[in-house]
């Protein structure tokens, strides 16, 4: 396994216990690290949730393979924008497939974005209080890194 697949394990591991910190409503239970989706939650021996983590990116962009953008140098994090958030979805929407061979109970979207830098993200809030989006996953929710703000999508 190389030095960089190790690092961006460790970093999804961190993002996912930086979530269930924040995300007041996390069911209970053994995280485990797992692939397509990431982590997989066993809230209880019938009820399972397959966690998918990305970060927000748009289309024809090169992904960086750390979640937190900031670190790596010269990149820029995406516009926060309906349209970037919308491809992001997609693009995981896409892969549902895979993730239902698991037969778990749920499926959810964690999408990490750094905004803080982005003038456009002011008032993130009252932006997604706007905006609806549709997805296949039971929930998706948008994880701002640096104020580490939960904002449930779906």
């Amino acid at each position: 396994m190389s030095d960089n697949l190790i690092g961006q394990i460790e970093e999804e591991k961190l993002v996912m216990e930086l979530f269930r910190q924040e995300y007041d409503d996390f069911p209970k239970g053994k995280l485990v690290k797992s692939e397509s989706p990431d982590f997989i939650l066993k809230a209880s021996p019938k009820h399972r949730i397959g966690i998918e983590v990305t970060k927000l990116h748009v289309p024809k962009i090169k992904k960086p393979k750390t979640h937190f953008a900031i670190s790596q140098e010269g990149y820029q994090p995406p516009e926060f924008s309906k349209e970037n958030i919308d491809f992001t979805i997609r693009t995981k929407d896409d892969k549902l497939y895979l993730y239902r061979q698991k037969k778990l109970n749920q499926f959810w979207l964690l999408i990490t974005a750094d905004l803080t830098e982005n003038p456009a993200a002011f008032n993130i809030p009252n932006k997604l209080g706007n905006w609806n989006f549709n997805s296949g996953f039971q929930k998706v929710f948008l994880f701002e890194l640096m104020s580490r703000k939960v904002f449930e999508l779906i």
